[in-house]
């Protein structure tokens, strides 16, 4: 119980954390003159749950030092409890089932982008805005975010840790406080950029302002249900655009490390990086594939365009669109590796989702290293090195533990989805990658996530969590010792 309680109290200071982020919409909806039709009130009854709650922790239950298990384990819970307060605007607004809008909310925390949401184009700036502002948020962390103003002494390294649960814990400097400072840098400076592109090529300042928000978070919410297609439709400098939302889906689903040593002028580092050179080979060989192997006609800059927007879109787990993946304009093999780009996701320490790129160099690598073994004498030691560092063999199980986990829980989840919807097989395993690795799209047709069985809005609710935890951090939740 004392384990319970510590997890409770730092809860509290994240829920009083939260609720300041309430504001913002509210903000969003004076200035559209929404009040009217639009209750202040749809903003202000979740911050005050938040605050009311955040307090009654903070009072009645007093911290204690965090271990790796706690940590993970408040990590977990601490995503289900603000998405379930977090829901709240939606339901009032909308007038729609609570669970769907609390499957929205944790697609937007968990940056995965699957909406249940139609009529987008007709909804208020202020809902549209607090669903571009929750994969915001969830893109870096809501605990890096939490940590960056409420950091207490002696929790920073195991919570960052639960949040952010990598393979790898390099860093951007010796200090947590210094290296958070310098992600969230990044992180502003890029939505910034990316925010005045949109705007100069043509979009509107607030779809310029949300779609910068979900795409640096590589969350793929958009403020009009045709996505990044709408711009196609409506005349704007719609290749300008795509080219624009194409780069920072990247820069997204890239290292933060890597843009950091960018920055820092260190291109040795760069040089001996093994994801980043997979990770873009695998977009450019997949692009190549995409656009070449059979599908609709259209002119070589399109089919190049829209195949290297797609792949970019899958591979960050973004999941914005401007062709249907499942439509016609594409052929069976993209179909095919727009579904192994879904698996594998981005890069370790992005905002992007999946397995990681990271973890299958590392398992590639150690199908060589395991044949080089075999040919060397049974004493001889030979070291697993990655980036030219001796990779610790706690770090490789962990590596393989994780992965074996995302295959399993795909085969159940994609099990239940058939048994409980009547979906074919490529429809269920692709609905259940798509909320595990936090995508988006997959091959299920998003008029049936809005009438899809309850009992699978929630296993997908669970899956987009663990999937955003890595996994680990979920299933400590249900581990007696964590409690104790």
């Amino acid at each position: 119980m004392r384990n319970l309680r510590t997890v409770l109290h730092y809860f509290g200071v994240l829920l009083i954390s939260f609720a300041f982020l309430q504001a913002l919409p509210l903000v969003i909806s004076v200035l559209y003159a929404e009040t009217v039709t639009f209750p202040v009130r749809i903003y202000a009854i979740p911050a005050l749950i938040a605050v009311l709650l955040g307090l009654l922790m903070i009072t009645l239950f007093k911290p204690a030092p965090l271990s790796e298990g706690m940590a993970m384990a408040t990590g977990a819970l601490g995503w289900f409890g603000l998405s379930l307060i977090g829901a709240v605007p939606y339901w009032l607004a909308l007038k729609i089932t609570y669970l769907d809008a609390f499957f929205e909310t944790v697609s937007g925390f968990t940056t995965t982008g699957t909406t249940l949401f139609v009529g987008l184009d007709g909804l208020p700036y202020s809902i549209l805005f607090w669903r571009a502002l929750t994969q915001w948020i969830g893109g870096l962390g809501i605990f890096t975010l939490f940590l960056a103003v409420a950091l207490r002494s002696g929790i920073s390294n195991n919570l960052l840790s639960s949040e952010s649960h990598k393979a790898t814990t390099k860093r951007f400097s010796p200090g947590v406080f210094t290296s958070l400072r310098i992600l969230w840098a990044i992180y502003i400076a890029l939505t910034i950029l990316c925010g005045l592109s949109l705007w100069i090529e043509g979009m509107s300042p607030f779809d310029a302002v949300v779609h910068a928000l979900t795409t640096i978070s590589t969350g793929g919410f958009s403020s009009h249900d045709a996505s990044i297609a709408y711009f196609h439709q409506s005349g704007y400098h719609y290749v300008a655009m795509d080219y624009t939302v194409i780069l920072f889906m990247f820069l997204g689903g890239t290292s933060f490390l890597v843009h950091w040593n960018l920055i820092r002028r260190r291109f040795s580092a760069l040089r001996k990086n093994m994801e980043l050179r997979l990770w873009v080979s695998l977009i450019v060989g997949a692009t190549l594939i995409v656009a070449f192997g059979g599908g609709a006609h259209a002119s070589l800059e399109e089919r190049i365009r829209a195949s290297l927007f797609q792949v970019v879109a899958l591979a960050s787990s973004t999941g914005f669109a401007t062709k249907d993946i499942a439509g016609s304009f594409f052929g069976p093999a993209a179909k095919q590796v727009f579904l192994l780009l879904m698996f594998i996701g981005g890069c370790v320490g992005s905002t992007a989702g999946g397995v990681k790129v990271w973890r299958i160099g590392v398992l590639g690598k150690l199908m060589r290293h395991q044949l080089r073994l075999v040919s060397r004498p049974p004493r001889e030691v030979v070291p697993f090195v990655i980036d030219g560092e001796v990779m610790r063999e706690r770090e490789i199980y962990r590596t393989a533990a994780i992965t074996f986990a995302w295959v399993v829980i795909a085969a159940i989840g994609s099990l239940i989805t058939g048994l409980l919807t009547g979906f074919g097989p490529l429809e269920s395993f692709s609905g259940m990658i798509s909320a595990l690795s936090n995508i988006g799209p997959s091959y299920i047709d998003p008029a049936a996530y809005v009438t899809m069985n309850a009992g699978v809005k929630v296993f997908y609710i669970l899956a987009m969590v663990a999937g955003r935890l890595e996994l680990l951090p979920m299933l400590l939740i249900f581990s007696r010792r964590v409690w104790r």
